[in-house]
């Protein structure tokens, strides 16, 4: 019988969680020669329950970071505000809203370019002693007969008011607009941001630590130790947004910088993607978490510094259930980088004895925690039948790992439907590849079958290699090859409430180079049963026309559904990233024909 995580367990996890999200901001730094406040923090006033919660940015062409066009976020929609009778007054408001001390002008007809979207106020009055744009009378929220040709603009001055904290009740509503991806411990990682509902990276013309300390204390480290160039945290996908950016470091966001307009993407790939390495505060997460009996300092049993009857003593985590997720939260805990394994017996790191008992079980993890004490765990009631030592969670950590990403537009473009004979899918059937009723159909029937193609590239720092070894690969004689992983990838194709109508998997699965990236050489090869992997910089391509690479779909009705891929779905393999690791479309079926559209990478369930 297992142990439910009881109550005051879960108040203890998300108390944790809580006080580092608090510490994090604590720790926020402010620009060289800034006064920083001692003792008077300055805080956005309160706003009255009954004024419409806004959120306000300034944006638009050929700027500084204190100037542009004002936008206003309402109901989760970027808009704009009309020229019509706005004055300094307006934009004193605005200028306050936004942390800086007070307005130098405002601009109308659209100086710093159109934006798009609604106008969200029109005809604004304002005092000037408002506490946020919405307490100013205008038409109402959304009521304008205005163009975009009439957008306003601001001005404010450079200087911000001291120590100047945004409480506004959107946060907890509004998606970042910029993180990091591909680093191996906290505070490092590839700049990626939001645009246009589409994540995208920086190019690293002009990047530097003035640029690279923005992005850090945006995500509430300090200062940036390092302006990482030339992809050097793994290469992204997508367009690349900014280029030649220029940040004056007084912005609360990189989004806010100077940049090349003209030339966001012109002459960048994403071998130039730009990344940092923030200096983060030290919270004593490593001092309560250690390897034992490795034969490096990346390798070893997991032990953990507990309080037991009013001492500190060390003991075992339980391995029942203990897997790549919860093996990624110890290397990043202890600044190791990534795990590259997960163990569930360690009976050759025999570590002191004292630390033998298990002191934490039932451990599950997101893999984004920061410490092991932040994943869901048994608490104080223990559940482990086979107990620590010899059978005690072990890991082994690597400064790398490979990062797998499909490519969405590969997916879209090579939809199509065929109707396959059954009596020419026999090898599909022995290896689980058609739906159940495919056993009760005749040789001569026909199978409906949606067929595509699916391009997966390692943008990763390593080589993405399976997990078993070569002596355990399993021959299928049907299809003549080794199957180094039984399940490589998910189809599904879902109704639009999330459930399954039709599933498929790659079981024939064979890890090769496609193709690469120019100046990088293919490594893995397939034929005569060569080994596999996919190279840094590399694809391997699984053509449409090959055995499995579908889903059976001859029971489907027609209507709109979502179809999904998702790579490495079990985590059998460490991956820097596992957010990309998962394709989304938009699917119409009519009972004869298919459309996909839409196509674009999503989250799994579990990072959602």
């Amino acid at each position: 019988m297992s142990i439910l995580w009881s109550l005051p367990s879960r108040l203890v996890v998300l108390s944790c969680i809580w006080s580092l999200c608090l510490a994090q901001f604590e720790y926020l730094g402010y620009p060289p020669g800034y006064p920083e406040p001692v003792e008077d923090q300055y805080t956005a006033p309160q706003i009255p329950a009954d004024v419409p919660r806004i959120q306000l940015r300034l944006a638009g062409e050929k700027r500084k970071h204190n100037e542009g066009r004002l936008e206003v976020l309402y109901e989760g929609e970027w808009g704009t505000v009309c020229d019509d009778d706005f004055n300094i007054h307006a934009a004193q408001v605005v200028c306050r809203e936004l942390g800086y001390s007070e307005a130098v002008s405002w601009a109308p007809s659209a100086k710093y370019g159109k934006g798009d979207g609604r106008i969200w106020f029109d005809n604004v009055h304002c005092t000037g002693k408002e506490k946020t744009l919405a307490q100013c009378e205008s038409n109402g929220i959304g009521v304008s007969d205005c163009k975009h040709s009439e957008d306003v603009g601001v001005v404010c001055s450079d200087k911000r008011i001291p120590g100047f904290r945004f409480l506004s009740p959107l946060n907890n509503n509004v998606d970042p607009l910029v993180r990091l991806r591909g680093g191996g411990v906290v505070g490092e990682g590839r700049v990626e941001v939001l645009k246009n509902g589409e994540w995208g990276t920086i190019c690293d013309d002009h990047w530097n630590l003035v640029s690279a300390t923005v992005v850090c204390r945006e995500l509430g480290f300090g200062t940036a130790k390092e302006a990482l160039s030339g992809g050097q945290l793994g290469q992204g996908m997508g367009p690349v947004h900014m280029n030649e950016v220029q940040c004056s470091g007084f912005e609360k966001s990189v989004t806010e910088c100077q940049f090349n307009m003209d030339k966001d993407s012109e002459g960048c790939s994403h071998e130039e993607d730009a990344g940092v390495r923030c200096n983060v505060p030290a919270m004593g997460f490593q001092q309560r978490l250690r390897l034992s009996g490795g034969r490096n300092p990346f390798e070893g049993r997991v032990e953990v510094l507990v309080e037991r009857n009013g001492s500190l003593v060390w003991g075992t985590v339980c391995s029942e259930g203990w897997g790549t997720m919860e093996a990624m939260v110890v290397c990043r805990q202890l600044g190791l980088g990534f795990a590259s394994n997960a163990f569930q017996e360690t009976w050759y790191w025999p570590g002191a004895v004292s630390a033998d008992a298990v002191v934490m079980s039932g451990v599950r993890c997101a893999g984004t925690e920061m410490s092991l004490s932040h994943c869901l765990h048994h608490g104080d009631h223990l559940s482990c039948p086979k107990g620590g030592a010899r059978h005690a969670a072990g890991v082994s950590c690597s400064e790398t790992a490979p990062d797998l990403v499909l490519n969405p537009q590969v997916v879209e473009q090579t939809t199509y439907i065929e109707d396959r004979p059954m009596f020419m899918l026999q090898c599909a059937y022995e290896e689980n590849c058609l739906a159940s009723t495919s056993s009760s159909t005749p040789a001569n029937s026909y199978r409906r079958l949606l067929r595509f193609s699916s391009q997966i590239h390692n943008n990763g720092q390593s080589d993405f290699r399976p997990k078993a070894s070569r002596d355990s690969w399993v021959w299928h004689d049907c299809h003549r090859h080794y199957h180094s992983m039984e399940i490589f990838t998910h189809y599904d194709l879902l109704s639009l409430n999330g459930s399954k109508v039709a599933e498929g998997h790659k079981a024939s699965f064979c890890l090769e180079d496609s193709e690469c990236d120019e100046g990088i050489e293919k490594k893995y090869e397939c034929a005569n049963f060569g080994e596999q992997g996919i190279t840094v910089g590399c694809w391997d391509t699984y053509r449409h026309d090959i055995d499995c690479q579908w889903v059976d779909i001859t029971d489907v009705k027609p209507g709109d559904y979502t179809f999904q891929i998702v790579i490495n779905p079990n985590y059998e393999v460490a991956e820097s990233d596992y957010t990309n690791n998962v394709v989304k479309c938009k699917s119409r079926y009519d009972g004869h024909r298919i459309w996909m559209y839409n196509c674009h990478i999503g989250k799994t369930h579990c990072f959602s």
